[in-house]
Protein backbone atom coordinates (compact mmCIF):
# COMPACT_ATOMS: atom_id res chain seq x y z
CA UNK A 1 0.00 0.00 0.00
CA UNK A 2 2.74 2.50 0.68
CA UNK A 3 4.16 2.25 -2.65
CA UNK A 4 0.98 2.68 -4.61
CA UNK A 5 0.28 6.15 -2.30
CA UNK A 6 3.55 6.89 -3.18
CA UNK A 7 2.75 6.76 -7.09
CA UNK A 8 -0.61 8.22 -6.59
CA UNK A 9 1.15 11.34 -5.02
CA UNK A 10 3.89 11.70 -7.42
CA UNK A 11 1.47 11.62 -10.56
CA UNK A 12 -0.45 14.84 -8.74
CA UNK A 13 2.65 16.53 -7.66
CA UNK A 14 4.31 16.08 -11.80
CA UNK A 15 0.65 17.00 -12.90
CA UNK A 16 0.58 20.02 -10.41
CA UNK A 17 4.44 21.35 -11.50
CA UNK A 18 4.96 22.15 -8.30
CA UNK A 19 8.14 24.44 -6.89
CA UNK A 20 11.35 23.11 -5.05
CA UNK A 21 9.82 23.81 -1.64
CA UNK A 22 6.66 22.06 -2.30
CA UNK A 23 8.70 19.82 -4.25
CA UNK A 24 10.92 18.79 -0.79
CA UNK A 25 7.64 18.48 1.21
CA UNK A 26 7.21 15.33 -0.81
CA UNK A 27 10.15 13.71 -1.86
CA UNK A 28 11.63 13.59 1.80
CA UNK A 29 9.06 12.12 3.39
CA UNK A 30 9.34 9.62 0.19
CA UNK A 31 12.82 8.93 1.25
CA UNK A 32 12.93 8.64 4.64
CA UNK A 33 10.50 6.05 4.80
CA UNK A 34 12.32 4.04 2.27
CA UNK A 35 15.48 5.01 4.37
CA UNK A 36 13.62 3.50 7.51
CA UNK A 37 12.75 0.10 5.70
CA UNK A 38 16.23 -0.54 4.43
CA UNK A 39 17.86 0.06 7.48
CA UNK A 40 19.93 3.62 6.51
CA UNK A 41 21.33 6.20 9.41
CA UNK A 42 19.13 9.42 9.44
CA UNK A 43 21.96 12.35 8.84
CA UNK A 44 21.14 13.52 11.86
CA UNK A 45 22.78 10.96 13.78
CA UNK A 46 25.80 10.67 11.65
CA UNK A 47 29.48 12.60 12.67
CA UNK A 48 30.28 13.27 9.27
CA UNK A 49 31.64 15.91 6.93
CA UNK A 50 29.87 15.34 3.81
CA UNK A 51 26.92 12.49 2.23
CA UNK A 52 25.34 12.09 -0.68
CA UNK A 53 22.37 9.66 -1.37
CA UNK A 54 21.36 8.69 -4.59
CA UNK A 55 17.69 7.29 -4.66
CA UNK A 56 15.38 5.50 -7.09
CA UNK A 57 11.82 3.29 -6.27
CA UNK A 58 13.90 0.21 -5.74
CA UNK A 59 17.62 1.68 -4.99
CA UNK A 60 20.13 4.21 -3.15
CA UNK A 61 23.99 4.48 -3.42
CA UNK A 62 24.86 5.89 -0.15
CA UNK A 63 28.44 7.46 0.13
CA UNK A 64 29.70 9.37 3.12
CA UNK A 65 33.12 11.05 4.10
CA UNK A 66 33.78 11.04 7.93
CA UNK A 67 37.25 12.79 7.49
CA UNK A 68 39.60 13.34 5.36
CA UNK A 69 41.05 9.57 5.76
CA UNK A 70 37.65 7.66 6.21
CA UNK A 71 34.93 7.01 3.78
CA UNK A 72 32.17 4.41 3.60
CA UNK A 73 29.07 3.79 1.33
CA UNK A 74 26.79 0.96 0.78
CA UNK A 75 24.45 -0.12 -2.38
CA UNK A 76 21.01 -0.89 -1.47
CA UNK A 77 18.55 -2.97 -3.64
CA UNK A 78 14.70 -3.23 -1.88
CA UNK A 79 11.15 -4.62 -3.41
CA UNK A 80 8.13 -4.43 -1.63
CA UNK A 81 6.80 -8.07 -0.61
CA UNK A 82 2.86 -8.28 -0.60
CA UNK A 83 1.78 -10.84 2.08
CA UNK A 84 -1.85 -12.14 2.48
CA UNK A 85 -4.29 -9.46 4.48
CA UNK A 86 -2.92 -6.45 2.48
CA UNK A 87 0.17 -6.60 4.84
CA UNK A 88 3.99 -5.85 3.08
CA UNK A 89 7.29 -6.25 3.80
CA UNK A 90 10.29 -4.39 2.26
CA UNK A 91 13.06 -6.76 1.18
CA UNK A 92 16.41 -5.47 0.81
CA UNK A 93 19.99 -6.20 -0.32
CA UNK A 94 23.00 -4.20 0.88
CA UNK A 95 26.42 -4.27 -0.48
CA UNK A 96 29.45 -2.32 1.08
CA UNK A 97 31.43 0.16 -0.85
CA UNK A 98 35.21 -0.04 0.18
CA UNK A 99 36.78 3.04 1.31
CA UNK A 100 38.46 3.74 -2.05
CA UNK A 101 35.60 3.37 -4.21
CA UNK A 102 33.49 5.67 -2.13
CA UNK A 103 35.98 8.54 -1.96
CA UNK A 104 36.72 8.27 -5.83
CA UNK A 105 33.03 8.37 -6.67
CA UNK A 106 32.70 11.67 -4.06
CA UNK A 107 35.49 12.98 -5.89
CA UNK A 108 33.57 12.16 -9.33
CA UNK A 109 30.06 13.84 -7.90
CA UNK A 110 31.35 16.74 -6.55
CA UNK A 111 33.04 17.38 -9.71
CA UNK A 112 29.75 17.40 -11.53
CA UNK A 113 27.65 19.90 -9.32
CA UNK A 114 26.16 17.22 -7.15
CA UNK A 115 25.69 19.54 -4.33
CA UNK A 116 24.68 23.08 -5.88
CA UNK A 117 22.41 21.74 -9.18
CA UNK A 118 18.77 23.44 -8.88
CA UNK A 119 15.87 20.57 -8.56
CA UNK A 120 14.51 20.08 -12.12
CA UNK A 121 11.21 21.91 -11.11
CA UNK A 122 13.54 25.46 -11.42
CA UNK A 123 14.33 24.74 -14.60
CA UNK A 124 13.01 26.08 -17.88
CA UNK A 125 10.59 24.38 -19.67
CA UNK A 126 11.83 21.06 -18.01
CA UNK A 127 9.70 18.17 -18.96
CA UNK A 128 7.80 16.15 -16.36
CA UNK A 129 6.07 12.91 -17.09
CA UNK A 130 3.70 10.31 -14.82
CA UNK A 131 5.82 7.47 -15.47
CA UNK A 132 9.39 6.56 -15.70
CA UNK A 133 12.22 6.95 -13.32
CA UNK A 134 13.19 9.58 -11.03
CA UNK A 135 16.49 10.26 -9.29
CA UNK A 136 16.47 11.81 -6.26
CA UNK A 137 19.62 13.06 -4.57
CA UNK A 138 19.93 13.79 -1.03
CA UNK A 139 22.95 15.41 0.00
CA UNK A 140 24.05 16.31 3.48
CA UNK A 141 27.10 18.81 4.29
CA UNK A 142 28.08 20.86 7.15
CA UNK A 143 26.36 23.76 5.85
CA UNK A 144 23.30 22.05 5.05
CA UNK A 145 21.18 19.24 4.05
CA UNK A 146 19.15 19.47 0.55
CA UNK A 147 16.89 16.97 -1.55
CA UNK A 148 16.61 17.94 -5.12
CA UNK A 149 15.32 15.05 -8.30
CA UNK A 150 15.78 14.67 -11.84
CA UNK A 151 12.47 12.68 -14.24
CA UNK A 152 14.08 10.87 -16.76
CA UNK A 153 17.63 12.37 -17.25
CA UNK A 154 19.00 9.82 -19.09
CA UNK A 155 16.03 9.70 -21.84
CA UNK A 156 16.85 11.00 -25.09
CA UNK A 157 13.22 10.89 -26.01
CA UNK A 158 12.33 13.93 -23.70
CA UNK A 159 16.01 15.34 -22.21
CA UNK A 160 18.07 17.84 -24.06
CA UNK A 161 21.72 16.26 -23.67
CA UNK A 162 23.04 19.50 -24.43
CA UNK A 163 21.32 20.81 -20.98
CA UNK A 164 24.42 21.84 -18.25
CA UNK A 165 22.43 19.86 -15.87
CA UNK A 166 21.38 16.88 -18.08
CA UNK A 167 25.17 16.66 -18.60
CA UNK A 168 25.84 16.67 -14.86
CA UNK A 169 23.73 14.45 -13.72
CA UNK A 170 24.18 11.79 -17.19
CA UNK A 171 28.04 12.42 -15.93
CA UNK A 172 27.29 11.01 -12.29
CA UNK A 173 25.15 7.93 -13.10
CA UNK A 174 27.68 7.34 -15.63
CA UNK A 175 30.70 7.59 -12.61
CA UNK A 176 28.76 5.33 -10.58
CA UNK A 177 27.83 2.42 -12.94
CA UNK A 178 31.22 2.78 -14.28
CA UNK A 179 31.83 1.04 -10.67
CA UNK A 180 28.46 -0.51 -10.58
CA UNK A 181 26.14 -1.78 -13.17
CA UNK A 182 22.90 -0.59 -11.31
CA UNK A 183 20.27 -2.12 -13.26
CA UNK A 184 22.31 -5.60 -13.39
CA UNK A 185 22.97 -5.31 -9.64
CA UNK A 186 18.87 -5.28 -8.71
CA UNK A 187 18.59 -7.67 -11.72
CA UNK A 188 20.57 -9.97 -9.67
CA UNK A 189 18.91 -9.59 -6.79
CA UNK A 190 15.23 -9.23 -8.65
CA UNK A 191 16.21 -12.95 -9.89
CA UNK A 192 17.18 -14.14 -6.28
CA UNK A 193 13.95 -13.66 -4.57
CA UNK A 194 11.68 -16.10 -3.57
CA UNK A 195 8.37 -17.31 -5.05
CA UNK A 196 5.62 -14.57 -4.58
CA UNK A 197 4.38 -11.44 -5.07
CA UNK A 198 6.77 -8.09 -5.34
CA UNK A 199 6.40 -4.54 -6.26
CA UNK A 200 9.63 -2.10 -7.28
CA UNK A 201 8.25 1.67 -8.73
CA UNK A 202 5.51 0.85 -10.96
CA UNK A 203 6.35 -2.92 -11.63
CA UNK A 204 4.36 -5.63 -10.15
CA UNK A 205 5.91 -9.06 -10.47
CA UNK A 206 4.61 -12.51 -9.46
CA UNK A 207 7.62 -15.31 -9.01
CA UNK A 208 6.34 -18.65 -8.95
Amino acid sequence: MRKEIHILIFSLITTLALGQTEKESFWKPYIESDRIEVELKHYDSITFEKAYRVWTDYQVVELIKLNDSTYNGALTNFVTKHKRKNKTETIYQKIKISTGTAKELMTSLQKENIETLKDCSEIENYPQGFDGKTYVFEIGTEKEKRIYSYWEPENERYQNPEMPEIKNVRNMLNAINAEFDLWKYFKDFRDRLPKGSYSYGMINMIKT
